[in-house]
Order: structure tokens, then C-alpha cells, then sequence
């Protein structure tokens, strides 16, 4: 099956927040894009919902976006070891700064 995604993504582990109202869920990015991001969590949300992300940048800025969730993973515990869980937001609504800070990391 050829892969859909067609930017580039980049390993980055960073401290996030969201969720569909309130900013009650935690979980760390596991990789990056210039349009979305994938949470390792064990509180993923149903494909399709919108979600609010506040992502903590390396010098501590707070950036906060809104996306759709794409996906969800879900892992049994026994396989956790060799995969995580957690789910893949397209972010709709970003600041510029997070573009920034993504195409910095990809150079």
C-alpha cells in the first residue's frame, strides 16, 4: 500500500496537552510535521474528532493549535514494548512559529 503522507516528519519528543474542551489529557509528540503531529498516549480520541493541542517547545513557548484527529493506535500491553500507543492529528489552525520551528528541524 503506497504511503499517503506526502511532507516529511521529523523525531521530535516534546511535552503536549489536549483535548476536545479542556486541555485535560498529556501525552509527548513522537514525530512532527509541517501539517500534523503523532501523540504517544493512552488517552487517543476517535478518528474524526476535533481536538485542541498545547505543545511545549524546547525553550519552554507554548504554542496552541487545533486538528482533527486521523488516527488511533491502540497497543495490547504485551506488544507495548515494540510499539506505543497514541494518534495522529492533521493540525487545521497552527501558529507560524510552528511551521517555523518544524522546517528548522527537517533542514
Amino acid at each position: 500500500m503506497p504511503e499517503k503522507r506526502i511532507k516529511d516528519r521529523v523525531t521530535k519528543r516534546l511535552s503536549v496537552r489536549f483535548g476536545t474542551s479542556e486541555l485535560n489529557n498529556n501525552g509527548i509528540t513522537s514525530n512532527l510535521s509541517p501539517t500534523g503531529i503523532f501523540i504517544r498516549t493512552n488517552s487517543g480520541l476517535a478518528p474524526g474528532t476535533p481536538v485542541n493541542v498545547e505543545l511545549t517547545l524546547p525553550d519552554n513557548r507554548i504554542l496552541n493549535m487545533k486538528g482533527t484527529v486521523m488516527w488511533t493506535k491502540r497497543v495490547h500491553p504485551k506488544l507495548a514494548e515494540f510499539s506505543r500507543n497514541g494518534m495522529g492529528i492533521m493540525l487545521k489552525d497552527k501558529p507560524e512559529e510552528y511551521s517555523k520551528f518544524v522546517l528548522e528541524l527537517l533542514k
